[in-house]
């Protein structure tokens, strides 16, 4: 099953592809961070099951865009919308977010601005195998059957 980081990790690579002059930050957002930057952090996940083996699972990515600022705080609100534009044309695109072996699409993006940043979540949905049940019962190791004639 493809772990949350793998699919960081294909979000990190789409975006400093596109932006390299530009910090990506991970973990966490330090208290005196680099602008214009990105942050990028992991929101909800949901796995349905669809079968014995399979399941469906739903993973949101947030990539908050932090923009440059003016002596009063202000950005400029066309600067930004073109970076939330140039991510979601790339996400879009069919296969873009490469994880491990995979080649995932977005499923839905939805942008939303505050002040001086804008959040691009992405939403992929794929289909995985279903995590293997720990054994809690010993192996049977050999099967032997005995029988006896019937008397008649």
């Amino acid at each position: 099953m493809l772990k949350v980081k793998e699919l960081m990790d294909g979000v990190n690579a789409v975006v400093v592809r596109l932006y390299p002059d530009r910090t990506v930050y991970t973990d966490v957002l330090p208290e005196k961070f680099e602008r214009p930057s990105f942050f990028l952090r992991p929101e909800g996940r949901k796995i349905t099951s669809r079968t014995s083996c399979i399941v469906a699972v739903e993973q949101m990515i947030t990539i908050q865009c932090i923009d440059k600022v003016g002596d009063r705080y202000e950005t400029e609100t066309a600067r930004l919308y073109d970076v939330t534009d140039t991510l979601s044309d790339a996400f879009l695109q069919r296969g873009a977010l490469i994880c491990g072996d995979r080649w995932l699409t977005a499923d839905r993006i939805d942008i939303s601005r505050s002040l001086d940043v804008a959040d691009v979540t992405i939403t992929v949905t794929y289909e995985d195998n279903r995590p293997a049940a720990p054994v809690t019962q010993p192996v049977v190791e050999s099967v032997g059957a005995e029988t006896t004639p019937k008397e008649e």
